[in-house]
């Protein structure tokens, strides 16, 4: 009971002593808020940028062309297989009578193909896959490549891989980033706290005076941290709500002309909750390492 009045007693001390100095406090989750929302709403873009492939998946389309000779029961057997096939989304057969015709019929009277006395197109199937991802891609157009009586698979994706490229720079980024603003929120928090130390010094001095250890010591100043960086994070969940709102609006009318229902999403709970406990995690740290420097340095006379 003691230890957990000892706690409840240091985190009401540390929410009176914010409430006292509303500004300074609002301003320090502020800063924390920003640092937290620009590489959340950055992930949070990269992420859903995965769904504009949702629009663009006819672009990696694999086109299997089958050998002129290729019978009925050939094509059947080899739709058979693309049918338990679990890496292909659908796919559709089009015959070489049928593909003859679509050709004649857009070309020209006076053209070359009016003048050909032979079919001279394959069967084929378009299939498309469920991954858009440039490996699996390929494994499955070598896959189909081996079918029997299949004359040449033909796969365009290099748009999927110059996506999945600037994707995987996109993250490298947003991981640089986060870093580099996690230093400053130390920094920050960890200032903003041995500031708070030596405006108490004359406490901390009688508390060491009267026996009190350093963790007992240490304790509200790293309630102080912690409770910046909850704050902070909750405020980040709440601008990038403002933000993503905004954008969405903005963007929708761009989005109708064009068909597309792009729009990013905020329900990501691992984002969430991540925002919320790195944010706290940092507060703690920055206080810790402040408080720990900062109690060492004062000497009792």
């Amino acid at each position: 009971m003691s230890w957990f009045n000892h706690h409840t007693q240091a985190m009401k001390l540390v929410l009176a002593r914010m409430q006292g100095n509303k500004t300074s406090s609002l301003l320090i989750c502020l800063v924390v808020a920003v640092a937290m929302c620009l590489p959340g709403l950055f992930y949070l873009g990269v992420d859903n940028l995965s769904t504009l492939t949702n629009h663009m998946q006819d672009e990696t389309e694999i086109s299997l062309f089958l050998k002129l000779d290729t019978s009925n029961n050939t094509i059947t057997e080899i739709d058979e297989l693309l049918a338990k096939n679990s890496a292909i989304k659908h796919y559709r057969l089009v015959s070489k009578e049928d593909a003859w015709k679509d050709l004649q019929a857009k070309s020209g009277a006076d053209s070359a193909v009016k003048q050909l006395n032979k079919n001279p197109l394959p069967d084929a199937f378009f299939i498309q896959a469920k991954s858009v991802n440039p490996a699996e891609l390929e494994a499955l157009k070598t896959e189909l490549q081996n079918i029997p009586n299949v004359e040449h698979a033909l796969l365009n994706s290099d748009w999927a891989k110059r996506l999945s490229t600037l994707l995987q720079l996109g993250k490298e980024i947003i991981f640089f980033i986060a870093i580099l603003l996690a230093i400053a929120l130390l920094v920050i928090i960890g200032n903003t706290v041995r500031m708070q130390i030596l405006t108490q010094k004359d406490e901390i001095e009688v508390s060491k005076l009267m026996g009190a250890t350093s963790s007992f010591i240490r304790i509200p100043f790293l309630y102080a941290g912690i409770f910046y960086g909850l704050l902070g994070g909750l405020l980040a969940i709440f601008m990038m709500a403002m933000v993503i709102g905004f954008f969405n609006y903005s963007t929708s009318q761009i989005s109708t002309l064009y068909n597309s229902d792009f729009r990013l999403s905020l329900f990501n709970g691992h984002l969430l909750l991540g925002i919320i406990s790195l944010a706290t995690f940092i507060g703690w740290l920055g206080a810790y390492l402040a408080v720990t420097r900062s109690i060492a340095s004062i000497k009792i006379n």
